[in-house]
């Protein structure tokens, strides 16, 4: 897959999809538990390069290598999804509903901004690295 590929709708439903098993996991163990892994060398590189890269996103043995903006697009939707359900438990008639439906904003561009803020909440393993996890942190 090319970085300049059109976000297809095969590509939002792959994020769907790591996000889910991401969020099924985090309800069943009440653990955030989630696999980041640079693929290559990140240590020292810009913004501009990290978007250039891949990332193996998911679950224990159930990862796949995605491009940069849609690791972006995982966990802005885990985002979105803890946001509405700590609304949800705050509001005392909303708890009591039985369905419960979220709505996405999904973007198809991340700015600078907002790319290092959701990647200071990311944990993303650097086994081609000296260190083992990238730092990042949104100022």
């Amino acid at each position: 897959m090319s970085n300049a590929e059109i976000f297809s709708q095969s590509r939002m439903d792959r994020c769907a999809e790591i996000q889910r098993a991401i969020m099924l996991e985090w309800r069943k163990t009440n653990y955030f538990n989630y696999v980041v892994r640079a693929t290559e060398r990140v240590s020292g590189i810009e913004l501009c390069e990290l978007r250039r890269l891949y990332f193996t996103v998911g679950i224990g043995d159930d990862v796949r290598d995605i491009p940069f903006h849609d690791m972006l697009v995982v966990f802005s939707m885990i985002e979105q999804e803890i946001a509405a359900s700590r609304k949800r438990a705050a509001t005392p008639e909303a708890r009591n509903e039985a369905n419960f439906t979220i709505k996405y904003q999904i973007s198809t561009e991340f700015s600078d901004e907002e790319a290092v803020r959701l990647l200071s909440g990311i944990r993303i393993e650097t086994p081609f690295d000296e260190g083992k996890y990238l730092r990042i942190q949104s100022q």
